[in-house]
């Protein structure tokens, strides 16, 4: 649904409008008001474009923004508009009817020659065989391919229930995972991952796996290498020593060994000899306390390296599940190695520990260790564990884990089936038959479409000439013009113009050709099929150009009947149309429609302005409340007159552009009014100089002669300094109907007041 306007620059009187603050919404029916060269016509040519959904080579370089429902209209996107719109005005008259025929033979064209239509449906009839022929040849080479890929499935399915031992799973299961399968990637698996999956797919509960126990390694030869190193380089100091038992470590390790035996002997116990004190306090001063640390020290360290030899016990391969046996006995193989050249790594320290334990007062030097001996180990250990870690989990979550297995090898099996399918290209050559087919189908579908519309218009023709006589006959009150069906020379179905005497109908006047138009207009819209039609926008721009008061009656009627309708007399009045929008300059035209009130929620009736408010600019807002609820228009110009007397400042008065039209119009009115003389004989001159003396009448109906009409704006550009005029113009009008008929001023000012 369209709602508003919101801006226009470019197009026509429209150069840079921007919808005013407070406009409402478009409603169902839409009204709007305005003056010849307002902008009525401009404003229709924005939704032809609407209709056509390309461009106006008349209207280049326009930009414009029409608010909806949804996503604003732009001429961006308007070739996009999926809003159906119908529109009425001068520019479809001239594309759609002719009345420039000549005297000789002025016929209206509608529609199409029915022999060149018939010769269309023969030519697309033999499309349509054509396309039949091809259209059952790819049905059955799509067939053909369907039973092909439809066995393959069926077999495909047979072996993954058989080698998984799943039960049921048909073709139609194996269509579900194909589908599952097309999102993932490659579900394909090597021979070793599938062997593994499918065994452990088909594990029974009774041998489900146990849990093994992780191995651990508490290493410390780099630590104690690294002691090793100060130790062993380390010496004691020694104050007062015995050179014997220093050049004989042996014989002083004895010695120190048993020193403590003889703390307060006197008797050698080995040898039974004197034992002086002297010789105690001797070999006491040998064995300092520096010395005696020391050796606890070496001791100590010895000790240590030697419980640092690391023994470990594994479980064996045949404790873990089957499908981790071979991968954990590859990882295992360099767990003993590793553990081998530690344990070597050991003895060597021990022994070069044990020298130095052997001969305190030689500084050593250990061998170096070699690189990654704790290293090795760990890191075997770490995959050793690895695969025990993943052991366990299988063992600790079997039923899931054995059911991801089965799901893994069988979608191995249903990626195989696809990339197969893929090779063999049976769906890709199916899919391309199928999309044959359906082209086929909705070309088929187009051409019936357009042999039924060709049908149609060699068939209705007539009844397309009946719809259009009966509008005719309502518009012009009689039959003085109507339509025929004729057949020319060439055998096609033309439609031409009578009078009521049968002769060819010429010269038409304006009103004639309003008529024919608009009635054509609106039986083209009765081929719109009424779901549709309640869908599409229509704008009808001025349909009772030149007609008389009567014929307006009669437009008027026409419309409500084709746009209105309502289930009851008590019930409130509905469109049939999705919008309506009529345009028009004429009042009494405006408040016949406006009498028409479709209620619907806040969508019903609005009414509009549409008014020129400088050389170039016209504006589209709401109807004032002044307008809208005057009967006449002679109680609107007479405001405009009145507002603008009453404005202090004249030169930037709103209203400035509507006054010259505005002047004309009420004085022919307000002198008609007074002397209804005949009006073809009468000038409005002449009946202003009778009532307000032929001075006065000069001086009001000069300046609207020189600014009034379709002149108006440019003069008004060109003569700014005869603007002014216009104020004591005004002055002088009111001031003569308050001199010469004060009741009436009187009674004019009241209707205007709110």
């Amino acid at each position: 649904m369209l709602k508003s306007i919101e801006k226009i620059k470019g197009l026509g009187v429209y150069q840079n409008y921007s919808k005013p603050a407070g406009t409402q919404e478009f409603g169902l029916k839409n009204l709007i008001y305005g003056w010849n060269y307002s902008g009525k016509t401009t404003l229709s040519r924005l939704f032809a474009l609407l209709e056509a959904k390309t461009p106006n080579l008349d209207l280049p370089g326009c930009e414009f923004s029409i608010g909806t429902d949804k996503d604003a209209i732009t001429e961006k996107n308007f070739s996009h508009c999926s809003i159906p719109v119908r529109v009425f005005n001068s520019d479809f008259v001239r594309t759609n009817l002719h009345f420039d025929g000549g005297s000789f033979n002025p016929i209206l064209l509608l529609g199409k020659e029915s022999e060149e239509a018939q010769r269309k449906i023969e030519k697309l009839s033999e499309r349509i065989k054509r396309s039949d022929s091809v259209r059952r040849k790819l049905s059955e080479d799509f067939e053909s391919l369907k039973s092909r890929i439809s066995q393959a499935k069926t077999e495909t399915a047979k072996f993954i229930r058989q080698r998984l031992k799943v039960d049921p799973y048909t073709a139609a299961h194996l269509g579900h995972d194909i589908q599952a399968v097309s999102v993932l990637d490659s579900q394909l698996l090597t021979e070793k991952e599938i062997s593994d999956a499918i065994e452990l797919a088909l594990t029974p509960d009774s041998r489900k796996p146990s849990t093994v126990d992780e191995i651990h390694a508490s290493l410390a030869i780099e630590e104690l290498h690294e002691e090793a190193v100060k130790v062993l380089a380390a010496t004691p100091s020694f104050s007062h020593t015995l050179k014997h038992l220093e050049e004989n470590p042996a014989i002083e390790r004895w010695v120190q060994s048993g020193l403590h035996l003889h703390a307060h002997a006197e008797i050698c116990e080995f040898c039974g000899s004197e034992l002086s004190q002297a010789r105690l306090e001797a070999l006491r001063t040998h064995f300092s306390k520096d010395l005696a640390d020391h050796a606890a020290k070496v001791e100590g360290l010895l000790d240590r390296v030697k419980a640092a030899k690391f023994l470990l016990a594994w479980p064996k391969s045949s404790e873990l599940n089957q499908q981790f046996r071979d991968s954990y006995s590859e990882a295992i193989e360099a767990l003993p190695i590793a553990i081998n050249a530690y344990n070597q790594a050991v003895k060597k320290l021990v022994d070069e520990v044990q020298c130095k334990a052997n001969d305190s007062r030689k500084a050593m030097v250990p061998t170096p260790l070699a690189q990654g001996l704790e290293g090795a180990i760990k890191d075997s250990a770490a995959a050793v564990n690895a695969i025990i870690k993943k052991n366990n989990e299988l063992a600790s979550n079997f039923t899931r884990v054995r059911a991801d297995s089965l799901r893994r090898a069988k979608y191995h099996y249903v990626q195989q089936f696809v990339n197969e399918q893929d090779a063999a290209g049976l769906d890709v050559k199916k899919d391309r038959q199928l999309k044959r087919h359906d082209r086929l189908n909705a070309y088929v579908a187009e051409l019936r479409q357009e042999i039924d519309r060709l049908q149609a218009e060699i068939s209705q023709a007539q009844q397309g000439r009946e719809k259009i006589n009966e509008r005719l006959a309502l518009m012009l009150g009689s039959e003085a013009v109507q339509i025929k069906v004729v057949k020319e020379s060439t055998g096609q179905d033309r439609f031409q113009l009578i009078r009521r005497d049968g002769t060819i109908a010429k010269n038409l006047s304006e009103g004639e050709r309003t008529a024919i138009a608009f009635s054509y207009f609106l039986t083209k819209l009765q081929e719109i099929k009424p779901a549709d039609f309640k869908e599409t926008v229509v704008y009808i721009d001025d349909p009772i150009s030149s007609l008389d008061a009567n014929h307006i009656f009669q437009v008027t009627a026409s419309i409500r009947a084709l746009f209105f309708m309502q289930q009851d007399k008590n019930a409130p009045w509905q469109t049939t149309c999705k919008q309506l929008f009529v345009s028009t300059h004429n009042f009494e035209f405006f408040n016949l429609l406006r009498e028409i009130k479709p209620i619907a929620s806040k969508q019903g009736a609005r009414l509009f302005l549409i008014k020129r408010i400088a050389e170039k600019s016209s504006t589209l807002e709401n109807m004032p409340a002044s307008l809208a609820r005057y009967q006449s228009e002679y109680h609107f110009l007479f405001e405009v007159i009145h507002r603008f007397n009453q404005a202090p400042d004249k030169t930037t008065h709103d209203v400035l552009m509507l006054l010259p039209n505005a002047m004309r119009r009420f004085v022919e009115l307000y002198t008609y009014s007074r002397l209804p003389g005949p009006k073809d004989t009468e000038l409005v001159d002449e009946r202003a100089e009778v009532l307000f003396g032929a001075e006065r009448a000069k001086r009001i109906l000069k300046i609207f002669h020189y600014f009034s009409h379709g002149n108006t704006l440019d003069r008004l550009a060109g003569n700014n300094e005869l603007i002014f005029d216009l104020e004591h113009a005004a002055r002088d009008l009111i001031d003569a109907i308050t001199e010469k008929d004060k009741p009436h001023m009187d009674a004019l000012i009241a209707a205007t007041q709110p």
